[in-house]
């Protein structure tokens, strides 16, 4: 676009420069703003297949956003006028008010309603992108006069939206790189079961939101993407499970783990067993180290069929295990879990804090506790993955078997 086409949109001063045919300040605002359009276009459409996946809505809106600030950035370039600014100020305003409500309250609709997301890298850039687009079209629509004076230098200006495309460029694509995206993606893999065929999912939704949150806040049930690992990394992680098949082999019953001092803070819940938590073993992680164990019942007889790594770890998820398949989970939704005086888990994130103290518990926010299942035990191999947050085989009735069919007459046990 031509200077002169601009200064017929935005009235002009006489330049405090005199280079003749130096770029006006509007210009490469305009320019820059458009990167930030682009930017935050990529990082939409980016995400906006794993939103279909979990609900269709979710993906509408994320791919709308998408091609709408990709035609804002084009718009930026091409046709600049004041209800462009107007429109672009409004709509980037309105994604960024949907952002903060999906954080801070839930969004109102679908399988996320009410639940407030995590906060990640991808999503804050895009919003940052979003506000500097709100900003920079307000001050054109403020200031035109202003804005449309002059650089004195003729490399000012290149140089600044060569610079700024780079950086957005470059953020953009590492906020779309597999170490997010996969992350919040539903792998929907062969299981030898079909769709909500599985004893798990016939027992009904998951028992508390947590189990199936990952980091970035998006629902993840279902098998969990293995992403690829190398000789060396995957050698340390055969001997990280070895060490854990060693420490479920010592404590082959819940008789056995209530003499190590594990206790109940679970009853069995169908898709993840009956926990049985050591508290002092939370400070760190170690392999060989669980502080809980899974069991298919609470009886003393009852078998192990898996470990769980509960530990307190500030600042985000632990390193945990070699490779980068260990998906760690959190149950700090809504207030947390409701807990009772003798530690044992009563109510899911969803249960008001009013429900709560009915039960005889209190809602506990466990900020920077964060867990890992382990089906690790030989013969109760998960078919969702080993780190898998929830195992498809483990249904059935609560106090029965792993292995029992779910009972119409025995619901769930209500978490919610």
């Amino acid at each position: 676009m031509s200077v002169l086409a601009a200064e017929r949109i935005l009235p002009v001063d006489p330049p405090f420069e005199t280079v003749p045919n130096g770029s006006t300040i509007d210009v490469v605002v305009r320019c820059m703003l458009a990167c930030c359009a682009l930017g935050a276009a990529v990082l939409h459409f980016a995400y906006a297949p794993s939103h279909f996946a979990e609900y269709s809505l979710y993906g509408l809106f994320f791919a709308g956003v998408a091609w709408v600030q990709m035609l804002n950035a084009v718009g930026l370039i091409f046709r600049p006028n004041r209800w462009l600014l107007v429109g672009t100020a409004l709509i980037n305003a309105m994604v960024i008010g949907a952002w903060a409500l999906s954080r801070t309250r839930g969004v109102w609709i679908g399988p996320h309603a009410s639940v407030p997301e995590a906060v990640g890298f991808p999503d804050v850039l895009a919003t940052a992108l979003e506000g500097l687009l709100v900003i920079g079209a307000l001050a054109l629509l403020a200031r035109p006069r202003l804005l449309a004076r002059r650089f004195r230098a003729r490399w000012f200006a290149p140089m600044a939206v060569s610079t700024a495309a780079m950086l957005v460029a470059g953020s953009a694509a590492y906020g779309s790189t597999p170490r997010f995206i996969n992350a919040q993606t539903h792998v929907h893999a062969v299981t030898p079961f079909k769709a909500n065929g599985s004893p798990c999912e016939q027992a009904g939704p998951p028992a508390s939101q947590g189990q199936v949150f990952n980091p970035t806040g998006h629902s993840h049930r279902g098998p969990l993407l293995q992403q690829p690992i190398g000789l060396a990394t995957r050698e340390v992680l055969q001997g990280e499970q070895e060490q854990a098949r060693a420490v479920a082999a010592k404590y082959a019953t819940v008789a056995d783990a209530e003499r190590a001092g594990y206790r109940m803070s679970t009853p069995y819940v169908p898709c993840i067993g009956a926990h049985y938590t050591n508290i002092a073993l939370a400070g760190q992680f170690d392999p060989a180290k669980p502080s809980e164990l899974l069991y298919d019942a609470t009886t003393p007889t009852a078998h192990i069929v898996g470990l769980s790594y509960l530990v307190y770890h500030p600042g985000g998820a632990p390193e945990g295990f070699a490779g980068p398949n260990d998906v760690w989970h959190q149950h700090t939704f809504n207030g947390g879990l409701c807990v009772n005086r003798s530690g044992v888990v009563v109510g899911a994130e969803s249960t008001t804090p009013a429900a709560c103290q009915a039960l005889g518990g209190n809602k506990i926010p466990l900020t920077d506790i964060w867990m890992l299942h382990d089906w690790v035990v030989p013969g109760f191999e998960c078919s969702w993955g080993v780190f898998a947050a929830e195992c498809p085989e483990l249904g059935g009735r609560i106090g029965g078997t792993a292995w029992d069919a779910p009972d119409p007459k025995r619901p769930p046990i209500p978490l919610g």
